[in-house]
């Protein structure tokens, strides 16, 4: 079944429509909509925003063969779309019910849905709701999903992250969806998603990618395996169903600016930490306590050291039961504690051995207020670049300069007050 060739025949309607789009290696920009019955169509299994919901789904079922219309394929992937922001699906079905679908889709020839996903889903409800054939309006695209993949992905993310009216991933979903597209794929440089996405500089994608590193060593310590790097990624569902976003964000930046040579064992360890709070009941904030070990362990030489000699043995133990136990859900890493009381006293004895550093550190900073608040703006200042003030209007600059001058100010009297 080609959607081409089914045009090109009169077999389907078109709407009187036109969509502009800018394709790589198009001529045109301005492509008629059809109206196509939709069980001509199927869902994008490679979508950014619904990819580590379906690496789950395989993980536990295995993968499905994508098959238009009632398919269990579709019904599977509408589940994921219905699921992801229910209230927003119902306000869709209820406008197209009053008001008709008001924005086009965009379809490649054998029927994958590359925009439009929540629409594709509200009309297949409404179908099923009321029996009546329902057609999905939306452009078809003359491309391949393999052969023009990249093409495809810079098209998905102008549509979806590039225009005014964009709508962000969910953290885990970008953090993913950057780091599989420019590390895993291969498909774009940062420049080029960049580009595709509408972002400002590359600063945000490469942090992205920084993230998913952390997230990858995070998910080798909980549900370590010989797989490649390329399977490994596919687990990355477990950071979404354990809400790694927050407490990950926290503390990658000061990981990454480590340079000692504790900076492999403090992340092992951090982690570890990490996993323990996702298996407590008590339902800790782990970012608010990956926020105090950051703060209060890893920027201060002194208890970085103490905390990684204190918790080395307890880390070795913790990440030795994942190593004989690995996870495969969220729901796991409770498992593996309740397994062993031994472990049990382990993840206890290292969340002590951190609260008492935190407890040190929270007790110095009181004294030291000053000298942190002045490493929190330095820390701040250096994460700075030239490329911020890319998008800033001349005026805007001008306004830069002279706040930069007021900081300079101020800083020369501090310092002058400092050594008088």
């Amino acid at each position: 079944m080609n959607l081409l060739e089914l045009a090109a025949a009169n077999q389907l309607d078109l709407t009187h429509e036109k969509k502009k789009l800018s394709v790589s290696g198009q001529v045109r920009d301005t492509y008629d909509v059809y109206a196509i019955p939709l069980k001509y169509l199927y869902y994008n299994d490679q979508n950014g925003r619904i990819n580590t919901t379906y690496k789950k789904y395989g993980a536990e079922f295995g993968e499905l063969e994508p098959e238009a219309g009632d398919s269990e394929y579709n019904n599977v992937f509408e589940k994921f779309i219905f699921d992801s922001n229910r209230q927003a699906l119902k306000e869709t079905a209820q406008s197209i019910k009053v008001k008709s679908q008001q924005e086009p889709g965009v379809v490649l020839p054998d029927g994958r849905v590359i925009d439009g996903n929540r629409r594709f889903t509200a009309l297949r409800i409404l179908q099923k709701e009321d029996n009546i054939t329902k057609t999905f309006s939306a452009v078809i695209l003359p491309l391949d999903a393999k052969a023009d993949e990249k093409k495809i992905k810079e098209l998905e993310l102008d549509l979806q992250l590039g225009r005014e009216e964009r709508v962000s991933y969910d953290p885990i979903d970008r953090i993913f969806d950057v780091y599989n597209t420019i590390v895993v794929e291969k498909l774009m440089t940062t420049e080029e998603y960049k580009k595709a996405s509408g972002a400002g500089n590359t600063k945000g994608i490469n942090r992205d990618i920084r993230l998913a590193e952390l997230i990858l060593k995070f998910i080798n310590i909980v549900s370590p395996s010989e797989d490649s790097e390329e399977k490994q990624i596919d687990k990355f569902y477990l950071a979404r169903d354990l809400k790694l976003d927050g407490p990950i964000e926290e503390i990658e930046g000061t990981i990454n600016k480590m340079n000692s040579e504790h900076k492999e064992a403090a992340t092992d360890a951090v982690l570890v930490h990490l996993a323990v709070l996702k298996s407590d009941d008590e339902k800790k904030d782990a970012t608010r306590m990956m926020r105090d070990i950051k703060t209060n362990i890893l920027k201060d030489p002194e208890r970085l050291d103490h905390y990684v000699k204190a918790v080395d043995a307890k880390v070795d133990v913790i990440m030795d039961a994942f190593e004989e136990y690995p996870i495969n859900s969220a729901n796991d890493i409770k498992v593996v504690f309740s397994r062993d009381e031994g472990l049990q006293k382990s993840a206890a004895t290292l969340k002590r051995s951190a609260e008492r550093l935190v407890h040190r550190g929270k007790n110095d900073s009181k004294r030291i207020k000053a000298l942190a608040k002045l490493e929190n703006i330095l820390e701040t200042l250096e994460d700075m670049g030239p490329e911020d003030f890319d998008e800033l209007t001349v005026d805007e600059r001008l306004e830069a300069k002279d706040v930069i001058q007021e900081i300079k100010d101020v800083v020369f009297k501090l310092n002058k007050d400092l050594i008088e």
